[in-house]
Parts: C-alpha cells; sequence; structure tokens
C-alpha cells in the first residue's frame, strides 16, 4: 500500500467518524432528527470528498513525515480560522472576508448551516464553489497519483 492510499484511507475513516459523532452528540442534547439532518449529511459529504483528495494530493506529494503537519495542523487550522463558524468573517475585517470567501472553507460551512436550518435555497450558492474546489482537487491527486506510480 503507498503512502497517498493510507493517507486517503484514515482521511476519510476520520471524517466519517467526526461527522456521526458530531450528528449523535447534537441529537443527544436535543437535536431533532429530520429530513434537515439528511439534508445536513449529504452536503458534507462533498466536503469530506474534497478533504479526502487534498489528503490523498498531499501524501502523494509530500514525505511520510510532512503529511501530518500540512494536512493536520496547517489544514485543520487555516479551515477552522478561515470557516467563519467560531469567529464571523465580519469581526476579522475585509481583509480576512476577501481571502476567506472564494476558498472553500467558508462556503462549506455556509452550506451546512443552510441545511441543518432548512433553507435549501442558500445551498447550492455555496455548494458549487465547494464542488470546484473538490472537482480541482481530485482531480490534482489523481493525476500526481498517476504519475508517482508510473515514475516507480
Amino acid at each position: 500500500m503507498l503512502k497517498g492510499e493510507v493517507t486517503i484511507l484514515l482521511t476519510t475513516h476520520y471524517l466519517e467518524e467526526v461527522e456521526s459523532l458530531t450528528f449523535a452528540f447534537a441529537i443527544l442534547f436535543g437535536f431533532q432528527w429530520s429530513a434537515r439532518v439528511v439534508v445536513g449529511i449529504a452536503v458534507i459529504l462533498s466536503t469530506a470528498l474534497m478533504y479526502t483528495a487534498i489528503g490523498l494530493l498531499c501524501g502523494t506529494l509530500v514525505s511520510d513525515k510532512a503529511v501530518g503537519g500540512i494536512c493536520g495542523a496547517m489544514l485543520t487550522t487555516v479551515s477552522f480560522i478561515l470557516s467563519g463558524l467560531t469567529i464571523p468573517l465580519t469581526v476579522m475585517g475585509h481583509a480576512f472576508q476577501t481571502v476567506a470567501q472564494p476558498l472553500p472553507f467558508y462556503p462549506a460551512a455556509q452550506m451546512a448551516n443552510a441545511a441543518i436550518a432548512g433553507d435549501y435555497g442558500r445551498i447550492w450558492p455555496h455548494m458549487w464553489i465547494v464542488l470546484v474546489y473538490m472537482a480541482v482537487f481530485v482531480a490534482a491527486a489523481v493525476c500526481a497519483f498517476t504519475m508517482r506510480i508510473r515514475s516507480r
């Protein structure tokens, strides 16, 4: 098994666990199970696939020692800050808004919020951004992985 394959398996497994635990705890603490939760899970899948592709790409391009720092610490911190979930982007100022809004982290958070709120009309304007990033990262990961395998 190549390093990239291990990365994608671990990333996919981690995201599935986090997603499941988040909804399980929300329901335990009184969040009502409904169609909104199902839609929320469905829209989060595109984000999970994007992060999986990023993990595969990083696992293919950098050493196994560096991939944890890049995909673990750095990517988690950047997505945490630029998602606007913990600190609204309006508080961070115009520069952060300008950088964060076209990146996939903010739209991913907004489409999940819209799904859970039942505001389904707000999902698509954010989802297309995540889907474009997902397609780019999947294509880049497949190309990098294919080139790496052919060079061996």
